[in-house]
């Protein structure tokens, strides 16, 4: 880029499109300057060429006569002409605002760098001063620019339109000092060409020297005087020439001239700014290419050629000349090198994965045999694709095999967050959408356990989590490395083992029961047959109640055996009715006893979800247990409330007899199966166990408190079926 912009080898389009603008905007020539042009019309009146010096000396002085502000005589008199210098002298003495040409040629002779023609001595002397008429064109021929100052060592040559510019007021840029021994041309300046070969206001000499030019077309103007007739050469190209028609030398200085008056001189930006300003448009490309997909990439490539075009004209229009061809190089290379390297990082990138493949195993091997066509990248891509197919595939196949486990099971990152899960965890964490990204400790919390870590540095039974709602989960984990210098991650699996516990406490209480309990009455009964003494009506009694005592006790186990296993019949029922109704059916145990059993009548409906009939049996549990505990003749008081119990509405169902209670530390005992108080009344010892196992299986809870004096109080919550 840096080469493009500082070189040559754009030059030739940056001229072209240079030449376009300068066509497209010519503006107006300035009405200050004026050619009087030696032209065919009076060559063919004045006769051949060269004329005499009597002739120009009669122009200075028509032009003296009208009042031009300056004249640049762009006709070398290098020669002197006997008998007719004098006229010439005479009217440059008389006008004393012309400049004469002189011509810098090099090489000079005998081996000098350089020669200065000037006009004669005499001749030099009656002008206002000499000014150089050096036409300069680019390496295609064409004038773009005119030096205003030559220079070579300690001489400085101005250009005599940039005396004419000087002598009428104008400020000319210093020149740069130069010590080069060869002629250098110094402040090139950007010619302003209005218009095409004769759009300079020109008016013919020989109208001029026989007085047929009105003085006010002259007055005041800044006249050039040169030769614009056929076959008398000094024709260069121009910028706006039409179909490579020259135009006259005095024309161009003329051009010059105007440019000088107006101050409208197009600025060439200095080289090592334009490199800067075309780098630019590329560094905005590459930023294109690194955020953009390639589709607007494209757009972008060609959006930012149009902007540098765009910029160009506009810089030019403002009187600055940004060549843009460079940058649109730069622009145009980048998008194939850029495409180049990203095809080549693509064909690196697609090898490392299919070789990363083949190293996994051998199961890659089939398909690059069966898909080896096309070019190198299309085989690649092919390969890739079809690994990538089988990786699909390979995916859908675990995450099938994770939700056809039969437990819940989460893969977790090394932080903790979920990367997979099956239904059953999303069941169990009550999530309707996807588990992934949650938090594993948060959806332990949610199910009332510690967080995993704390649980993992147990052993056995105490890694189990036991829900609220009585299930059993056992906690299991298998250590993953997930990525390549990742810390591993794992596996998490929670087994629902609520059966197996179930079926353990059962087999436990089965061997209690049968070793002690049922043992106990069934060698009182063979001790009493044992005895062979008359039977009286308290023996048969006793053989009954012992009787009697072993058959509740089989039922009671069943019912809690049932209560802990059996499939739940869960409906939407009032609490109030349930307990209304198991009032009712011990009614005639109340009345044995002569206690009064009062319930709520508020009327108020208390909806729970759950098995009513378990529910009903719990309740009928409690009130026979305040009945066995309390008083003859006493009450017992059965209540109903409703209130907020850790953000659920729940309903409190509680028995409260007037008995002599219990003490404090056998509070938590009293649910234990088979668990016999020192003051117990004659039972199985299930009843109690049974209420716990209802609450917890419909997700609530129950509670025994005794205050001193008050009797026992039990209390059944249950939540809200809403």
């Amino acid at each position: 880029m840096v080469w493009l912009a500082l070189g040559s080898p754009t030059r030739r389009a940056d001229n072209w499109i240079y030449d376009t603008l300068l066509g497209l905007s010519p503006g107006r020539a300035s009405e200050q300057v004026v050619v009087v042009a030696i032209d065919n019309r009076s060559i063919e009146a004045l006769g051949r060429w060269p004329w005499s010096r009597t002739l120009h000396a009669r122009a200075v002085d028509r032009l003296t006569e009208a009042g031009a502000a300056s004249i640049g005589y762009d006709v070398l008199f290098a020669e002197p002409e006997p008998g007719a210098d004098d006229a010439l002298i005479g009217a440059l003495s008389r006008n004393r605002l012309t400049w004469l040409a002189e011509l810098l040629q090099e090489p000079g002779e005998n081996g000098a760098p350089y020669a200065v023609v000037e006009p004669t001595p005499e001749l030099a002397v009656a002008a206002a001063g000499l000014g150089h008429v050096d036409l300069t064109p680019d390496p295609d021929g064409v004038v773009r620019r005119l030096p205003l100052f030559m220079s070579a060592g300690p001489e400085l040559w101005p250009h005599m339109t940039a005396r004419m510019r000087t002598a009428t007021g104008g400020a000319l840029p210093a020149p740069r000092v130069t010590t080069t021994p060869w002629l250098t041309p110094l402040n090139p300046t950007l010619i302003r060409y209005r218009g095409p070969p004769g759009s300079v206001r020109t008016v013919s000499f020989v109208d001029l020297v026989r007085g047929e030019t009105p003085a006010a077309f002259l007055k005041d103007k800044s006249v050039l005087i040169g030769m614009t007739a056929d076959g008398l050469g000094d024709r260069f190209a121009t910028p706006v020439s039409p179909h490579g028609q020259l135009r006259p030398g005095v024309e161009i200085q003329a051009a010059l001239l105007d440019t000088l008056i107006q101050g409208d001189a197009l600025r060439a930006a200095p080289p090592a700014l334009l490199a800067f300003l075309s780098l630019i448009p590329l560094w905005a490309l590459m930023a294109a290419f690194l955020m953009l997909r390639p589709a607007i990439s494209l757009a972008a490539g060609v959006g930012t050629i149009a902007t540098v075009f765009l910029v160009s004209a506009l810089a030019f229009l403002a009187g600055v000349w940004l060549a843009p061809v460079a940058a649109v190089v730069g622009v145009a290379l980048a998008w194939p090198l850029w495409s180049w390297r990203r095809l080549e990082a693509a064909s690196a990138y697609m090898q490392a994965e299919i070789d990363a493949f083949r190293s996994d195993g051998p199961w890659l091997a089939d398909i690059a045999a069966s898909h080896a066509s096309g070019d190198h990248i299309d085989r690649q891509a092919t390969v890739l694709k079809a690994a990538l197919l089988r990786l699909r595939d390979l995916s859908g196949l675990i995450s099938d095999t994770l939700h056809s486990l039969p437990d819940a099971t989460l893969v977790i990152d090394d932080t903790g967050r979920v990367l997979l899960a099956n239904a059953r965890a999303a069941a169990l964490f009550e999530q309707d959408g996807v588990l992934a990204g949650a938090d594993i400790d948060t959806l332990f919390a949610r199910i009332g356990a510690e967080p995993l870590e704390s649980l993992l540095a147990r052993t056995g039974a105490a890694r189990e989590i036991r829900m609220a709602t009585g299930e059993v989960l056992k906690l299991d984990e298998a250590r993953l490395e997930l990525a390549q210098g990742s810390r591993p991650g794992g596996i998490v699996r929670l087994a629902d083992v609520t059966a197996i516990r179930v079926a353990e406490r059962q087999r436990e209480q089965a061997l209690q029961l049968l070793s002690h309990d049922m043992r106990s009455p069934q060698v009182s009964i063979l001790t009493l047959l044992a005895d062979h003494a008359p039977r009286d009506e308290d023996f048969e009694h006793r053989i009954g109640e012992y009787a009697r005592r072993t058959l509740a006790m089989a039922e009671s186990y069943v019912q809690l055996a049932r209560a802990e296993s059996q499939v739940m019949d869960r409906r939407e029922f009032d609490l109030g009715q349930a307990l209304i109704e198991a009032a009712d059916n011990l009614w005639p145990q109340a009345q044995t006893r002569g206690v009064t059993v009062l319930t709520p009548d508020d009327g108020e409906e208390r909806l729970v979800v759950g098995d009513p009939v378990l529910v009903s049996r719990a309740l009928v549990n409690l009130i026979d247990n305040a009945l066995k505990y309390g008083p003859r003749g006493g009450d017992v008081t059965c209540t109903l409330e409703t209130m907020e119990i850790a953000g659920r509405r729940c309903h409190l169902c509680t028995v409260r007899d007037q008995g002599p209670g219990f003490p404090a530390e056998e509070a938590e005992r009293l649910f234990d199966a088979f668990h016999q108080a020192a003051d117990a009344r004659p039972g199985v010892g299930l009843g109690l166990a049974f209420v716990r196992i209802v609450a917890e299986r419909h997700g609530g809870s129950v509670s025994a408190a005794s205050p001193p004096g008050e009797g026992a109080r039990f209390t059944l919550t249950l939540p809200d079926a809403g």
